[in-house]
């Protein structure tokens, strides 16, 4: 036994084990913090860089009205829906009942999901709270309505989350690097493992043409009366969709769906539409004080891609864990996915060290 090359190979293995694994997370949203900070909890033993062309509050989670509830998912299978959607449940729950609740604007709502048709009971209704139908006599302040649900949910204010998120991530030693990327493989060799939360930019950084945008604008106001949320939905043209969200700060106001537009631009006539839909459902609302309007692009794809890929490239190799394509559901799954990203991550790192050992 040549006993120099065995004390070689154990000081190679050792001096592995001390470096810090260097793990790069793309993208600067709700998605892409929350993968970053929940892979510091993990792999206590990774360097972890959020790298991202755009940080809050210029975000597409930013516009985000911050409501739990499955949204635009595509064939994503339910099982893995309902998994992720209620770690974040837990959370985001937890959250609101703790001393941060007034800092990441996390509270509890309840009110109605209404409709002029008849609608099945969704998928969530026995993970949100008192999910239960609505009444006849309920019915008779809502015109044309003709069944719906009433439940108690959870939102966020995206805007003041998203900062929280990244005090926690900076007070673990995390880095934050300003940089737009043109491809995965430009991160070869300065990261172990890249984690690719890019949403809707997937579609360029990957070549996934099955991602897709879902342009949405908001208004959001200023109404402390109102104390309920309200959601009509239908498949007839005729009726006025949209929704009503009043949260712990203000009232978001939505019901724009514009697919495949990249457009960010604010229009008049979406502004208008949002209002009169919204003023209509509840002309209380007449009165309010409108303080911004918002406009993003939900990240919709044929299904949520959540998995490990290995890209090669010439002489080059690049672990990657893809994370996006959440459509109008980044709150509501963001923490569950973000808890098997780490996962993933652990077990690639895991198995990576076990063949070095073998060496």
């Amino acid at each position: 036994m040549n006993l120099n090359i065995d004390v070689r190979i154990l000081e190679k293995v050792h001096q592995l084990k001390m470096k810090k694994q260097q793990i790069g997370v793309i993208g600067a949203g709700v998605i892409g913090l929350s993968s970053a900070l929940l892979i510091q909890e993990l792999c206590p033993g990774s360097e972890v860089t959020i790298i991202a062309d755009k940080f809050s509050p210029d975000t597409t989670s930013d516009v985000a009205g911050g409501f739990w509830e499955p949204h635009l998912l595509g064939n994503t299978p339910q099982e893995r829906i309902r998994c992720w959607s209620q770690a974040t449940w837990d959370h985001l729950t937890a959250l609101a009942h703790s001393q941060q609740a007034s800092e990441v604007g996390a509270c509890l709502v309840s009110g109605y999901t209404l409709s002029p048709i008849k609608i099945e009971r969704p998928p969530h209704w026995d993970q949100v709270i008192g999910f239960r139908e609505v009444s006849q006599e309920e019915m008779t302040r809502f015109p044309g309505v003709k069944s719906g649900f009433f439940y108690t949910t959870v939102m966020i204010e995206v805007r003041n989350y998203l900062p929280w998120l990244m005090k926690r991530f900076k007070g673990r030693g995390g880095k934050v690097l300003q940089r737009k990327i043109s491809s995965l493989m430009e991160l070869s060799g300065q990261y172990d493992i890249v984690v690719n939360c890019s949403g809707v930019e997937a579609r360029h950084l990957v070549n996934d043409q099955s991602v897709y945008p879902v342009r949405g604008q908001l208004i959001r106001v200023k109404a402390p009366w109102l104390k309920h949320f309200l959601i009509v939905t239908s498949e007839n043209p005729e009726f006025v969709d949209g929704y009503i969200l009043p949260g712990a700060q203000e009232v978001v106001l939505g019901g724009i769906e514009q697919v495949g537009v990249w457009d960010l631009k604010h229009r008049d006539a979406d502004r208008e539409y949002l209002w009169m839909t919204c003023t209509r459902l509840l002309p209380c609302l007449q009165n309010a004080e409108i303080v911004r309007d918002w406009t993003g692009l939900r990240p919709v794809r044929t299904s949520v891609r959540l998995e490990v890929e290995y890209l090669h490239s010439d002489d080059r190799s690049l672990t990657v864990v893809h994370n996006y394509g959440h459509g109008g559901s980044g709150v509501t799954l963001h923490w569950g996915c973000a808890k098997e990203v780490a996962q993933l991550v652990k077990r690639e790192q895991t198995q990576g060290r076990q063949k070095l050992a073998k060496l």
